[in-house]
């Protein structure tokens, strides 16, 4: 991390961490940068897994703590956003570089691999469009 986030190996979190340092997740800090950037790769759904789609949520250091953790979101946020496929990778990643804003400091965006049939009766009983 020579040149980028000073400070940087300090700043991260215990599971960001592991998951650098066994190549899950690669850093993309930029020259200069005041924060550290970390990337992974979305997941590519085989055949296999059809009945499947992937969902995104942009989420603090406090939530991600908590999922990591428990292996459950808290229910500390009446509303929990979710995004549904690279679009909604793209969208949750607003949050993170400015383009997006909410007061819940968004650090990080998590994915999760959810049976089609949930997210499609999920967003039945609630969707917003943006």
């Amino acid at each position: 991390m020579k040149g980028k986030a000073k400070g940087a190996a300090k700043a991260l979190l215990q599971h960001e961490k592991e998951l650098l340092a066994s190549n899950q997740l690669k850093n993309i800090t930029h020259e200069g940068s005041s924060s550290i950037w970390l990337d992974a790769e979305s997941t590519k759904l085989t055949i296999e897994m059809q009945d499947k789609t992937t969902v995104f949520r942009p989420m603090g250091d406090a939530e991600i703590l908590f999922l990591v953790t428990h292996n459950q979101l808290p229910d500390t946020q009446p509303y929990q956003t979710i995004v549904e496929g690279e679009a909604g990778r793209e969208y949750c990643e607003k949050y993170l570089n400015g383009k997006k804003w909410v007061d819940s400091c968004p650090s990080t965006v998590v994915e999760f691999i959810c049976p089609k049939e949930l997210i499609e009766t999920l967003f039945a009983i609630q969707h917003k469009a943006e």
